[in-house]
């Protein structure tokens, strides 16, 4: 499986709402005992094996916007089904807090994905979405992803990052299926709630 976490490189960004994606790989690094320091594909990625088959984690390095070109040249690549790639990322639609695995969906207003829905010409592949939506109105959607959690959102979303590995050996354990009945029901975690 090839597993991309969205977001943008540098230090300016590494803890905007847009980098969740980013946040995502990282743990499942520390998880699996990896790390993301090779670099191919306009990307850094790091590589695992699990149960007999080696998995890719990846950070696309080309900006937020242009995902898809890193996204089709490992598919291309690697010579994998859509049903094989998973995309994590943040998503404005979903309350702060919420985690939603689906096989497949439209990009929203999400640029990343837009980018990689048109560099597959599907958009039938996993998605893993992060949701970011502190309930505050705001005036430019760029802005406000790209801007720093504050403290109380950070710590929210730490919590939820974490469960991210959990949620792949899951799913590459028993199926997406199975692992969308156990995560999808969780409620959206609060700053003072633990993960379990």
């Amino acid at each position: 499986m090839l597993i991309f976490g969205l977001g943008n490189p540098g230090e300016d960004y590494c803890k905007t709402r847009h980098n969740v994606g980013f946040m995502g790989i990282d743990r499942i690094a520390e998880k699996f005992g990896v790390k993301t320091d090779k670099s191919k594909n306009s990307s850094v990625f790091g590589e695992f094996n699990f149960k007999g088959r080696m998995h890719y984690i990846i950070k696309p390095m080309t900006y937020m916007n242009l995902s898809g070109k890193s996204v089709k040249r490992w598919v291309n690549e690697k010579k994998v089904i859509p049903e094989e790639v998973l995309v994590i990322y943040d998503d404005i639609d979903l309350p702060l807090g919420t985690l939603r695995l689906r096989k497949e969906g439209g990009a929203g207003t999400h640029k990343g994905m837009i980018s990689i829905i048109e560099g597959l010409k599907t958009e039938k592949f996993p998605r893993l979405r992060v949701g970011i939506n502190n309930g505050e109105r705001y005036y430019n959607l760029a802005d406000f992803v790209l801007s720093v959690f504050p403290e109380r959102e950070f710590e929210i979303i730490k919590k939820v990052v974490d469960t991210i590995p959990e949620i792949i050996v899951s799913l590459l354990s028993i199926g997406i299926e199975k692992t969308m009945t156990k995560f999808n029901k969780r409620k959206p975690l609060l700053a003072d709630e633990s993960v379990g």
